[in-house]
Parts: C-alpha cells; sequence; structure tokens
C-alpha cells in the first residue's frame, strides 16, 4: 500500500497545477491508511512526504502550507511515530530552517507534550530551547514568548535543574530573580568551585541590571558582604552602586562588554 504513495511523489513535481491539492490528498492518505499500513510503512511514507515538502523545487508557499497541515496530522497519531517524524522533519528542515520558523515552533511544541507525557522533563525542556523565540525572523507575540518560557522553566524545575532554571530566569531578563538563583547556587558545595564562582559573578550581572527597588538594595547588600565577589571584575561597579558613588563612563563601557547580547539589548532600555 505504501509504494504508490511513495511513487506519486515524484512525479507530481513535473505536473503543472493543483500541485497543492496534490500534496494534500497524498498527506490525508498517508494519515488515514495508519489502520491498513504497517508501522514502518507510515513512516517511510511520511518521512517521504517531508523530504518532497523541503525539496527546493517545492515552491515555498505550497511546502509551508502543507508542513502546517501535516503538524496538525500528527498528534492524531501514535506518540512513538509522531515523536520519530518530528525528529526527522527537524533534522530535515534544518538546512532551511530560517523558512519553516513557524512550522519548526509548532513541531517543538507537540514533541515536547510528548517527551512531557512520558515525564521526560529535561528533553521536554530543551527541544522547547531550540524555538528561536528572540533571534529568529518570526515575530512571536509577547503571549506566546511568556508561556514558553515559562513552560521551559517549569521543565527544568521538574527536573530538579536549578542552574537551567536560573539561566531561563537571566534569558528572559527577570534580573533580580535569576540573581536570588545564582546566588543560591554559588553556595551549593555539590558544585564545582570554578561553577560556583560563575553562579556568582552571574548573580553580580543579573544584580546590578536589575530596577531599582527593595530587592536589588537586598541583594546589593548580600554581594557586597560576600569577600568572594571582590575578585570579580564587576566588583567596582557593585561598590559604587552600594555606596552610591558615581560610575565613570568607561567603567560602564567595561561591564557592558562582559554581559550577554540578551542583557545588553536590556541596558540599553
Amino acid at each position: 500500500m505504501v509504494i504508490p504513495i511513495l511513487d506519486l511523489l515524484p512525479i507530481i513535481n513535473n505536473v503543472p497545477k493543483n500541485k497543492e491539492l496534490t500534496y494534500r490528498q497524498i498527506l490525508e492518505k498517508a494519515i488515514q491508511l495508519s489502520g491498513m499500513l504497517s508501522g514502518m510503512e507510515q513512516l517511510e511514507a511520511l518521512k517521504a512526504f517531508v523530504e518532497a515538502m523541503v525539496n527546493e523545487n517545492v515552491s515555498l508557499v505550497i511546502s509551508r502550507q502543507l508542513l502546517t497541515d501535516f503538524c496538525t496530522h500528527l498528534p492524531n497519531l501514535p506518540d512513538s511515530t509522531a515523536k520519530e517524524i518530528y525528529h526527522f522533519t527537524l533534522e530535515k528542515i534544518q538546512p532551511r530552517v530560517i523558512s519553516f520558523e513557524e512550522q519548526v515552533a509548532s513541531i517543538r511544541q507537540h514533541l515536547a507534550s510528548i517527551y512531557e507525557k512520558e515525564e521526560d522533563w529535561r528533553n521536554a525542556a530543551q527541544v522547547l530551547v531550540g524555538i528561536p523565540l528572540e533571534t529568529g525572523q518570526k515575530q512571536y507575540n509577547v503571549d506566546y514568548k511568556l508561556e514558553t518560557y515559562l513552560k521551559i522553566a517549569r521543565l527544568y524545575l521538574e527536573d530538579d535543574d536549578p542552574v537551567c532554571y536560573a539561566r531561563v530566569l537571566d534569558y528572559r531578563r527577570k534580573f533580580i530573580e535569576a540573581a536570588q538563583r545564582y546566588n543560591e547556587l554559588s553556595y551549593k558545595s555539590i558544585v564545582h568551585e570554578s561553577e560556583r564562582l560563575e553562579a556568582l559573578k552571574h548573580a553580580l550581572h543579573c544584580t546590578i541590571l536589575a530596577s531599582a527597588g527593595q530587592q536589588r538594595s537586598r541583594m546589593l547588600a548580600t554581594l557586597f558582604k560576600d569577600e568572594r565577589c571582590q575578585q570579580l571584575a564587576a566588583y567596582g561597579i557593585l561598590e559604587k552602586m552600594y555606596l552610591d558613588r558615581i560610575i565613570r563612563g568607561n567603567q560602564l563601557q567595561e561591564f557592558a562588554a562582559m554581559l550577554m547580547p540578551h542583557q545588553k539589548a536590556t541596558t540599553a532600555d
């Protein structure tokens, strides 16, 4: 049953009209015949469909729309089949990922849901982290980004990974919350000494970047009294902020050079 479906795919490229309709019919056929095809046959048919869609000979308008339709069908398949197809699709799309950002985001959301059902929290989180919420060409709305970031943070917490959770807070520019998490990590005896100092450095940077308020004042006091901070490059700014002294322009430039891109974007607001 699968062979006629596969044989049609290369022929369609030579048909001048109704390619989209024909591709859609083949996709629906591959989905609907799940009870008649073996698991391997259905996988083969769906993988062949994906390869046809990412082929540069297919119009981008057609391939985007059909991959969107493809994503709506896959959640109806058994999780084991859908998971394999999701991974295969992400691999095949990767060379042209900029052209399919919306479809990739949808695939990653569905794939993360499967991992979440399996209670594989770490893989679920890592799949979602792969969505280029800030760096891609597609502009995601604030609600979608916030929901995704919160889900990633929750998954990392389920996996008992406080380091990743702190990084998520940092990346979301929740600087005072990130600073508190980083500072807690800097005291964990199970963490290597060099990593504890790295966590302390991030705590210091995030505190400096945080909005003014009681929480930041408390963190400034905590870090200023922590003798370990004296060996950090940004200690001079910490000292001046805590003592309410003027920070020179050259010091700000030096501090800016230490920051990550998302942190620099915040300081420019």
